[in-house]
């Protein structure tokens, strides 16, 4: 996910022009993937953790564990709306300067 989120994000940057509103989007999309994917990679190592408490889990480490999973999915929500926000206006100032008269000289 990390690899894919930064991949991504950064393509859609390159996408668009310099300076714009796509750019920034994509460069932040790519680092709501990475938060993601470390926040993944932190939760999966502390269910790991969990796992040689035999009988009872203390409860402070499963809300450890539940935070990350939290922030994980808030991370990745971002990451995907600021794709979505970041092609569509891609289209649409791409669709305006189509439509936008040329001048003569």
């Amino acid at each position: 996910m990390i690899f894919f989120g930064i991949c991504f994000g950064t393509l859609i940057a390159r996408l668009g022009q310099a300076s714009r509103a796509p750019v920034s989007m994509g460069i932040e999309a790519a680092f709501f993937a990475f938060s993601g994917g470390t926040l993944g990679a932190l939760e999966n190592l502390m269910s790991c953790w969990l796992m040689q408490f035999e009988t009872v889990i203390p409860q402070m480490l499963t809300y450890n564990n539940s935070s990350f999973a939290a922030h994980k999915f808030i991370s990745f929500t971002i990451a995907i709306a600021l794709v979505i926000a970041a092609i569509v206006t891609g289209l649409i100032s791409g669709g305006m300067r189509m439509i936008r008269p040329t001048r003569m000289a």
